[in-house]
């Protein structure tokens, strides 16, 4: 069983005018999803589950348009509201063929991450990168991260 962890994009800064939730992403931000997107296909099909928030659910749309997932996206509210026991659970219920993806934010992915495969030192996500980890047996272990950033993807944990 393999579990993708991908943090949204970078998005507008909030405003009073625009909330937290609201915030949308920046042309970089689609461009860095983008590549995360094409790297995504490469690895396989995904089901793909968002945080409802509309940073988060552009990204999970881009990455889709790349790695087509074999059923719509859906939302998890834990994504959002940093639930980390719910989205452990929801991880270790999960019963699909695919590959899942999970897109949301950080603190939260870095915590569901430390929870999962329990690293030594994590330095948290960057924008639209992602990591895959893989349960084989009981335990979770550590696949491969993608930086968007610099397009580069590595099979260790970045220091």
């Amino acid at each position: 069983m393999k579990i993708m962890l991908i943090r949204h994009g970078e998005a507008v800064d909030a405003t009073p005018d625009n909330s937290d939730g609201s915030r949308w992403l920046t042309a970089r931000g689609r461009a860095e999803t983008a590549a995360t997107g094409r790297r995504v296909a490469e690895f396989g099909p995904v089901a793909l589950v968002t945080s409802p928030l509309v940073r988060a659910v552009q990204t999970a749309e881009i990455v889709a348009a790349h790695a087509p997932p074999p059923g719509p996206v859906s939302v998890l509210a834990a994504l959002a509201t940093g639930d980390v026991a719910a989205i452990v659970r929801f991880v270790e219920g999960w019963r699909g063929d695919a590959t899942l993806a999970l897109v949301g934010h950080e603190p939260t992915l870095s915590q569901v991450l430390v929870s999962l495969i329990k690293p030594p030192r994590w330095p948290g996500f960057e924008k639209s990168s992602a990591v895959v980890v893989e349960r084989h047996g009981g335990a979770w272990r550590f696949g491969w991260v993608f930086l968007a950033a610099t397009a580069t993807t590595h099979d260790r944990l970045p220091a």
